[in-house]
């Protein structure tokens, strides 16, 4: 029974309660958990697969860990001569502070050999540079290319191109599902609320659970309740591509509740579902 004074709540009271009440009803990622997850990344920072490895650093940089992600990658880089693990690498270099390695992205860009310009216009996109803009603006005006042209706009969209957002709005109706789902992926970095509409009437018409995926994880990141349910529940898929995306957006649009969740994928027999799961929750438990 809430105590009166004089016929007004006790103030004291009633924070406690509400404190009690919050802190019961919220997760959180114990240091154990945490130090866990650390050990999950430092190990996949060194391992085999490529683009793991790079996962593990980005989420070393975002834990707040840059220090340990430079002199590995800088070696790496050093020698490394696919073009699109150079954007990887150089990637997530910048990311962890290191801007000199920001030339090696805008080199591969302009290349004669389009090996490499997605993974380049990706990166761009996911540090938020651009340069001058124009390299960026050829290979968006790419239109045989749909995928590298939304990933070129996507860039010059978050510095508040509305052609290119538009560009990219437009390229959710495609009725090629794989250009659609990309359109969606953007549009969790580069969307608003009025998107939302538009992405879960698309999803409506999307068959394979691995495309879905993109569109709930942009919805969740928007922050639509059902789709923060629905990728909650996609951490239990058997394709562990969906778990890692699942496991990532999670994170990404600050779902506390799927802390347990992402506490048991921990445990998952795929490196790069561990390694975002890890991830999302070190980011958690910074929130």
């Amino acid at each position: 029974m809430m105590q009166i004074i004089g016929g007004i709540p006790h103030w004291s009271f009633i924070l406690v309660m509400l404190s009690t009440t919050i802190c019961a009803g919220a997760e959180s990622v114990d240091q154990a958990t945490r130090a866990r997850a650390l050990d999950i990344l430092r190990a996949g920072l060194h391992a085999e697969p490529f683009w793991p490895s790079m996962h593990a650093a980005e989420a070393l940089t975002l834990a707040g860990y840059p220090e340990e992600v430079i002199p590995p990658l800088t070696r790496r880089l050093q020698v490394e001569q696919d073009d699109r693990h150079r954007c990887g690498l150089a990637r997530e270099l910048y990311r962890a502070g290191d801007e000199s390695s920001l030339p090696v992205l805008f080199e591969v860009l302009a290349s004669e050999d389009p090996y490499g310009h997605g993974h380049a216009c990706e990166s761009l996109f996911k540090i938020n540079q651009i340069g001058d803009g124009l390299l960026l603006k050829r290979r968006r005006d790419e239109a045989d290319q749909p995928i590298k042209q939304m990933l070129a706009a996507a860039s010059l969209a978050r510095r508040g191109d509305q052609a290119s957002l538009q560009l990219i709005r437009d390229q959710l109706q495609n009725d090629d599902d794989n250009v659609a789902r990309i359109a969606a992926w953007l549009l969790s970095t580069v969307g608003v609320a009025a998107d939302i509409s538009p992405l879960r009437v698309r999803l409506g018409k999307v068959e394979l659970p691995s495309h879905q995926i993109f569109f709930l994880a942009s919805l969740a990141t928007l922050g639509e309740p059902q789709a923060r349910k629905e990728l909650k529940s996609s951490m239990t898929s058997d394709d562990a591509q969906i778990r890692v995306y699942a496991a990532e957006y999670c994170g990404t649009a600050s779902i506390e509740s799927a802390i347990p969740h992402l506490k048991a994928l921990l445990d998952d027999e795929d490196l790069d579902v561990r390694i975002r799961a890890a991830q999302s929750l070190l980011m958690l438990s910074q929130e």
